[in-house]
């Protein structure tokens, strides 16, 4: 593993695996990210995928062979111009992946790509793996439309909706990240970032950009998964035939009293 200073936060990326951002910590508070050892992984035809936690690219849709491509490969790693660029060799699928943190005044945008060497679709998707006993944010603000719909929630056939941890609010759904039974949720993220609040810590992260195109999963940008031992926050970006997939994120850590406060400040967060 390497530390690197990025504005007003400590990243650690993974050098034996990846591309993989392992730590985030801002200034002194406590981390972020959750770490989780080789196990638990997912083995099908064409290898074994170790989640490891921290945060991840992966692609999207889900399909075996390609998304869970071991990336138990060295990477490379390069700081340049103020900026850290983490980029494995071609995976299982032939997918190369790149992960980019560059400083934004108090916050870090993390930049994903995926080149491939075929033809296909495919779309980035960024997952950050984080610690249970927190409150995961889905904020549900799509343009007022009225009298039209104007929100989406999408589910996985997993999801119970009678689950305890999952709370819907004025605002949005919030999912008390514990122990129980895996569960999943979504929606279109229109402008508003997805939350996580811990011990006193808000993390947020919101997508600035992404390949044009055809979102999968129903449309459903911005992520919920909760599973055993860790929540994850995720964005989906747009899915491309040719060329590299994209995806620009904005992450962001603050400190923050309670549930109240969570939502003012992601109703507060900065318009993409």
């Amino acid at each position: 593993m390497a530390t690197f200073t990025l504005g007003d936060y400590q990243v650690e990326v993974a050098e034996e695996f990846g591309p993989r951002i392992t730590g985030l910590r801002h200034r002194d508070r406590e981390e972020v990210l959750v770490s989780l050892g080789p196990e638990p992984a997912i083995e099908h035809a064409g290898g074994v995928f170790r989640f490891r936690g921290g945060h991840r690219l992966w692609a999207s849709p889900e399909i075996a062979t390609s998304t869970y491509a071991s990336d138990d490969q060295p990477c490379s790693v390069i700081v340049e111009d103020g900026s850290l660029t983490v980029t494995a060799p071609p995976d299982g699928a032939g997918l190369v992946k790149t992960i980019t943190v560059t400083p934004d005044g108090n916050a870090l945008q993390v930049g994903h790509s995926i080149e491939r060497d075929h033809e296909g679709v495919v779309a980035a998707w960024g997952i950050t793996q984080l610690p249970l006993g927190g409150t995961a944010l889905i904020p549900l603000d799509g343009p007022d439309t009225s009298p039209l719909p104007n929100r989406t929630l999408v589910l996985w056939p997993y999801t119970d909706l009678h689950d305890p941890r999952i709370h819907f609010g004025r605002l949005g759904v919030e999912i008390d990240a514990g122990q129980g039974d895996d569960l999943k949720l979504g929606t279109p993220g229109w402008r508003s970032p997805l939350g996580y609040l811990r011990n006193g810590q808000l993390f947020t992260k919101e997508i600035v950009s992404s390949s044009s195109g055809v979102v999968p999963d129903f449309g459903a940008s911005h992520q919920v998964y909760v599973g055993q031992g860790f929540c994850e926050l995720e964005t989906v970006g747009g899915q491309i035939a040719g060329g590299p997939a994209r995806l620009t994120e904005r992450w962001q850590v603050r400190p923050c009293a309670d549930i109240d406060q969570a939502w003012t400040m992601l109703s507060r967060a900065p318009a993409v």
